[in-house]
């Protein structure tokens, strides 16, 4: 593996200059769900072919089209426009935590997607039997799991579906939060998680026709993006000792940030280099570069909707 270290203060005066323009930029882009689940559906669908992951990539573009059946034809019934302002006052946690707007229509949403999937490939079959067989009850235990972060407890093909009918739900209900709701939230919580569901990144992204060079981490659970100052770890916000890994050029579309002093990494892609890029897609495509990063001492800090520990 090739390692590019782009010059530091070159970053450094770069992100300044979106800093210094802040008034005029965005701090969060909120999801469109629609948008979301068709183009990593496309994503997959494209990238599978010849590939090693190809039977993956099938499944997890199959799961992509019903979330989009589901946000078009079973839209959440919850609205929480007029709520949301004396939520995000009356309580430290975040706006879409499991406190403040967590009911079970997303079991709904899983019950579509495992019926969506029976007999789609044999292999995961035993895993929708397993969740077919539990109860209600026993699937809102297992979620919130996830959403604490207990991982482990969660078989992690089961994790994958549980998730998937997770995502639809929070995606929407974090879609709803247009103007100054949003800007709320994003005030209210400074932090590497989601300034929204406190959920873990996917990685980070710099979009297509960023003059300015922004970056901006990828929630894994509800999609929002928010913005987080380039040469800066996003795990422990040290800023003295970042390089950037990538395995064939310099100008690679995917590189891992590595911080030097808490050992952490995250993936950054760069849409000015392909613009087809889909965080989730693209992580999944890009595992070698994981594999060589955590060979010279990283770990990562992100989470993949699509891969459970």
């Amino acid at each position: 593996m090739t390692i590019h270290i782009t010059p530091q203060q070159q970053l450094e005066s770069k992100s300044q200059q979106g800093i210094n323009q802040g008034a005029k930029l965005p701090l969060l882009y909120l999801p469109h769900p629609k948008r979301i689940y068709q183009h990593r559906k496309q994503r997959f669908m494209q990238l599978a072919k010849a590939n090693p992951l190809a039977h993956y990539f099938s499944l997890c573009a199959k799961i992509n089209a019903l979330q989009l059946t589901i946000v078009d034809q079973s839209p959440i019934t919850q609205n929480i426009k007029v709520a949301a302002n004396n939520l995000i006052t009356a309580n430290n946690s975040a706006l879409l935590s499991a406190n403040n707007l967590f009911n079970q229509q997303w079991q709904d949403y899983l019950t579509q997607i495992i019926n969506g999937l029976t007999d789609f490939q044999p292999q995961i079959d035993p895993i929708i039997q397993s969740l077919n067989n539990k109860t209600r009850q026993e699937k809102q235990q297992l979620a919130t799991d996830l959403l604490s972060g207990a991982f482990t407890k969660v078989n992690s093909g089961e994790a994958l579906f549980i998730w998937s009918a997770l995502a639809c739900y929070y995606t929407q209900l974090a879609a709803q939060l247009t103007g100054e709701t949003a800007a709320i939230a994003t005030r209210a919580h400074n932090s590497p998680l989601c300034p929204l569901c406190h959920s873990h990144p996917i990685a980070s992204i710099v979009h297509l026709g960023s003059e300015n060079g922004l970056r901006y981490l990828q929630c894994s659970l509800c999609e929002t993006q928010w913005y987080s100052p380039r040469v800066k770890c996003t795990n422990c916000q040290d800023m003295s000792a970042i390089d950037y890994y990538s395995l064939d050029k310099e100008l690679a579309a995917v590189k891992t940030e590595c911080c030097h002093h808490c050992h952490g990494y995250l993936k950054i892609f760069y849409q000015d280099v392909d613009p087809k890029l889909d965080i989730v897609v693209d992580d999944l495509n890009t595992l070698i570069l994981d594999q060589e990063t955590e060979n010279a001492g990283f770990s990562k800090t992100g989470l993949n909707p699509m891969l459970f520990p």
